[in-house]
């Protein structure tokens, strides 16, 4: 039996968003005293801070394709 590709598909991880915290203490203070409260402006301001600051990842590169491709021409 001879494929005429081999591939494999990538793992899908989920991750905890990094601004998670900032988020929760802003939609308590916004069920606790509501959405116009200006209590929450520095609840707010925490989270449109931690939203500017996220830091930009480098995509992971995989190479078993690269592999499988390679090996695939002895197969």
């Amino acid at each position: 039996m001879k494929l005429k590709y081999l591939r494999t598909k990538p793992r899908k991880l989920v991750e905890a968003g990094p601004c998670i915290a900032e988020m929760g203490a802003m939609i308590q203070c916004w069920t606790a005293s509501g959405i116009d409260d200006p209590k929450c402006a520095q609840t707010a301001k925490m989270l449109t801070d931690c939203m500017k600051n996220l830091p930009t990842k480098a995509k992971k590169v995989n190479t078993i394709n690269y592999h499988l491709a390679r090996l695939q021409k002895q197969l």
